[in-house]
């Protein structure tokens, strides 16, 4: 179903453009946008991972842009998600929480003239009513991406000391189109679903493959440009193809397969690993061109381009771990979180968008973007860390993290211009009993409230309140004032 929702979307086309397509020659196909293969009705299409997800309205462009309904406040372009409650993992009848939330907007750098976003400190005062020592384990979710991680993850205090907590990235959801909205993530985290499959045993990608990995690349130093291509024919039935390096393809009816890519030169962007995974049915015997330029195409041909390829069989969760480290040194960047929970993610997405299934719609897959869409789609992470409570004792749990706001491009032109917004939830997912709920201020010269539910008056200096535990969502929207 997953798959028909997808390929459902990507067919929704007029007439006329269909009609225009089937008399377009297909050339090379660049990698401006992410690629991603259906082959339907005679109509070859090459469109982007994240852009056949946001056709159906599984991923919103640029990872978390869009804006949905909301539940009082303004409806922000650019949502943040809002702060989460502390739960447990297994709920205890014994342990409740008086929990407190400081938004501190303290300028971000001193060369600063405007506030953006928050510093935020979410404690909880828990209290173990019981006649016995408790040894729980606390889990907070927060809002991000893996491109965002370093910034957004926050730090865990138990009485003023920091410890150490595991971090683990929740994955996809069929019920959500977008994390776009308030809505939008009670829907996803209300039932406990989405958190129970995150704390659960990570899917491994069993498959044996068959890989072409490529080396040794010779060509004339006359030619910058020089192209490489290998062709052959497959049954899309039985076959279907992953790339990595590669930054062209032309497909057409009969199971033709050609891939090409620039062949590596002193210049960093072309180095780096170039595989070809067959899942399936082996693709048999093929053939390699050389070309001057990227047109792969009749008399652009160019002799004295060669490549060593080599056949080995392997299974998919070595490949792609391989394949992460290599994508990551590329970009120079470390892989965020850890390899073992990017792999995670990675597998996930295959999985849920159906990029191993041979006999599919979808023949071909561009394995950086697959690393690409999972950075940067928007989840919710997982700190879980241990805390023992004494027999009727206190203890304080603070979570300290910079919490970005949600904002109205500058370009939209509409009331929203300058307006940040915070959200907190106050139950949404959490199975802790709640005594007491208080929310503060602090550092707020440099700010207008412009809209809130809280109750604040900065006018009257009220910055200190206590909240209905029954409200689900709190909001407060702020202007930032100029520094003078």
């Amino acid at each position: 179903m997953k798959g028909k929702r997808i390929f459902d979307a990507l067919t929704r086309v007029r007439d006329e453009y269909i009609d225009e397509a089937s008399r377009t020659k297909l050339k090379k196909q660049h990698s401006g946008f992410r690629k991603l293969l259906t082959v339907a009705a005679g109509l070859v299409v090459v469109l982007g991972i994240g852009t056949i997800l946001a056709l159906q309205g599984l991923l919103p462009f640029g990872g978390s842009s869009g804006g949905a309904g909301h539940m009082g406040g303004s409806t922000f372009m650019s949502y943040a998600g809002p702060v989460f409650p502390m739960s447990l993992s297994k709920e205890d009848s014994d342990i409740a929480a008086n929990r407190n939330i400081v938004y501190d907007f303290s300028l971000p750098r001193e060369d600063s003239v405007r506030v953006w976003g928050s510093d935020v400190k979410d404690s909880y005062l828990l209290h173990n009513s019981s006649k016995e020592e408790k040894r729980i384990t606390a889990i907070y979710p927060f809002a991000g991406s893996f491109q965002d991680l370093e910034k957004l993850i926050p730090d865990v205090t138990i009485e003023e000391q920091g410890i150490s907590a595991e971090l683990i990235a929740g994955g996809y959801s069929d019920r959500i189109a977008k994390l776009n909205s308030r809505e939008n993530y009670q829907s996803l985290l209300e039932d406990g679903s989405y958190q129970r499959y995150a704390l659960s045993p990570s899917p491994v990608l069993s498959e044996q493959v068959t890989v072409y990995t490529f080396a040794d690349y010779v060509t004339p130093k006359e030619y910058p440009a020089a192209t490489q291509a290998i062709s052959f024919t497959i049954d899309p039935d039985k076959t279907t193809i992953l790339t990595y390096g590669f930054e062209g393809g032309q497909f057409e009816e009969g199971g033709y397969r050609r891939f090409s890519y620039s062949v590596p030169n002193n210049e960093r962007i072309r180095k780096g690993l170039k595989l070809l995974i067959v899942i399936g049915e082996d693709i048999g015997d093929y053939s390699l061109e050389g070309y001057k330029t990227g047109a792969c195409e009749e008399g652009n041909g160019l002799d004295g381009v060669s490549v060593t390829i080599t056949r080995s069989e392997q299974n998919l969760s070595d490949v792609m771990t391989e394949l992460i480290g290599n994508y990551f040194t590329l970009k120079e960047h470390e892989i965020p979180g850890s390899r073992e929970m990017f792999t995670r993610a990675v597998a996930e997405f295959m999985i849920q968008y159906d990029l191993l299934s041979t006999g599919g719609r979808y023949q071909m897959g561009m394995m950086e973007d697959v690393f690409s869409e999972t950075s940067g789609m928007q989840r919710v992470f997982y700190l879980s860390f241990p805390i023992t409570i004494a027999a009727d004792g206190n203890i304080l749990v603070s979570m300290n993290f910079h919490k970005d706001p949600s904002y109205d491009y500058t370009c939209s032109g509409n009331k929203n211009k300058d307006i940040q917004g915070y959200d907190m939830a106050t139950r949404l997912g959490s199975n802790l009993k709640f005594n007491k709920l208080t929310a503060e201020l602090l550092s707020y010269s440099h700010i207008e409230i412009v809209r809130q539910n809280y109750g604040f008056d900065l006018t009257k200096g009220i910055s200190k309140i206590n909240l209905d535990t029954s409200v689900d969502f709190y909001y407060l929207e702020i202007k930032p004032q100029k520094v003078k």
